[in-house]
């Protein structure tokens, strides 16, 4: 065949675009091209998905503004409610060992009050001003025990020393605490020291005194007065570092004013705890008189 198939020329035709509207099927949407096709349930799939997924966020958020509720109602409890004072107890046995070794080390590393923030505690120091009332005063009935021994003198135990170690062990922690944060917050200071947090210091750094009101017994005064260094080099220390350190935003002689005077205070605890529980040495026979 020589005939030649004709070639057609696009220009020689002409394309209509004609508009569908939706009047047919008002309901009807136009879906892009490539788009997904939509969710088609099948047999055994749960049309409630969704529903559930909202379920569990509801859920989730519900739980959630609970726990947030209780921790602010928690740090918000006046301080008479019950709410307030429980959540000084909530540790537990390796923090509280913790801040009681760290109480006998008096190292210029040793940032104590960082052991006790953000969450200071009242077992430890309740616990170490207990055991140190009762072991004070056995220790020094003991102590007046050895010091009668070879002597006519009779020794009969002394209660009042547990009811003077109690006032003056308690007063102590208690009170000085009370006055260094008061003075701080009358002064606008910036330094953020809150009563929980100097109570909680105050009583561990007695710490030490546990150990050395046992040794204070032994009936040697050479040996009473290097326990008494011990305590003003090992609890004194940690506890003026300690403050130095919190003070460093201060003036540096008003930090120098106040960590002296509390460094003196604790010194003179040292120091009446040795002279009055412990004051008693051996006590050598009268001489006999001559004729």
């Amino acid at each position: 065949m020589s005939d030649k198939e004709p070639i057609l020329n696009p220009s020689e035709f002409e394309i209509d675009f004609q508009e569908f509207s939706n009047s047919v099927h008002p309901e009807a949407s136009t879906v892009p091209l490539g788009a997904p096709p939509p969710y088609q349930p099948t047999a055994g799939t749960s049309t409630d998905y969704k529903v559930a997924v909202d379920s569990d966020t509801e859920l989730d958020s519900t739980n959630l503004l609970r726990n947030e509720g209780e921790s602010s109602a928690k740090t918000t409890s006046a301080f008479w409610s019950f709410e307030f004072y429980q959540q000084f107890f909530n540790v537990n046995d390796e923090i509280v060992f913790d801040r009681l070794l760290h109480a006998c080390l008096p190292l210029p590393s040793n940032d104590y009050m960082g052991k006790l923030r953000p969450i200071p505690d009242f077992y430890g120091p309740i616990w170490v001003c207990i055991t140190l009332v009762f072991s004070t005063a056995i220790s020094g009935n003991i102590a007046d025990f050895f010091a009668t021994l070879g002597s006519d003198k009779e020794w009969s135990y002394d209660f009042k020393k547990v009811t003077i170690a109690a006032t003056v062990v308690f007063l102590y922690v208690t009170l000085v605490p009370a006055a260094l944060s008061g003075y701080l917050w009358w002064r606008k200071s910036s330094t953020e020291l809150k009563f929980t947090e100097s109570l909680s210091l105050y009583g561990y750094s007695l710490t030490v005194f546990i150990p050395a009101s046992i040794l204070l017994c032994i009936n040697h005064e050479w040996v009473r007065w290097i326990l008494v260094l011990v305590l003003i080099g090992t609890s004194g220390a940690v506890l003026t570092l300690t403050i130095w350190r919190l003070l460093a935003e201060e003036p540096r002689q008003l930090a120098l004013l106040i960590t002296a005077v509390l460094a003196a205070l604790h010194v003179s605890l040292i120091l009446l705890f040795k002279m009055y529980f412990f004051a008693q040495s051996s006590v050598e026979p009268a001489p006999t008189p001559t004729r």
